[in-house]
């Protein structure tokens, strides 16, 4: 498995990580699919396994938000090299991607072609 092609999707609506882990993988990306990611161990677990190359994620998610999950992984000397997209409905998603310190943002609903050009964006 390629870790450069590895994308980690976390969110915790199953037919938004179905819909988007059938799409990558017809783009030939390998996918991990997480539901949230409380308690935080099941993220950097994921992370440590799989070694993405780009975390989507979801802001609105039970537990831990996609906000506090991002200010740790930047926060954290191994993870804060790993791109990390903010992926969600929220109406002030850039304004939250930006205290977060994500790298950068994308709101759903979404086009699937708009998906791709920021995937394209962070890994080759």
């Amino acid at each position: 498995m390629e870790s450069q092609k590895n994308i980690l999707l976390v969110d915790d609506d199953p037919d938004h990580l179905l819909i988007c882990n059938i799409l990558f993988r017809r783009r030939g990306y390998n996918v991990m699919p997480l539901m949230g990611c409380s308690p935080l161990k099941t993220l950097t677990d994921a992370i440590d396994s799989f070694k993405p190359a780009l975390i989507f994620m979801d802001h609105f998610m039970p537990g831990v938000t996609g906000y506090d999950a991002i200010k740790m992984l930047k926060a954290h000397p191994v993870y804060r090299s790993i791109p990390v997209i903010y992926f969600s409905v929220h109406g002030d998603l850039a304004k939250i991607a930006k205290e977060a310190g994500a790298d950068g943002y994308f709101q759903k609903p979404f086009q699937a072609e708009d998906l791709f050009t920021i995937t394209d964006k962070y890994v080759a």
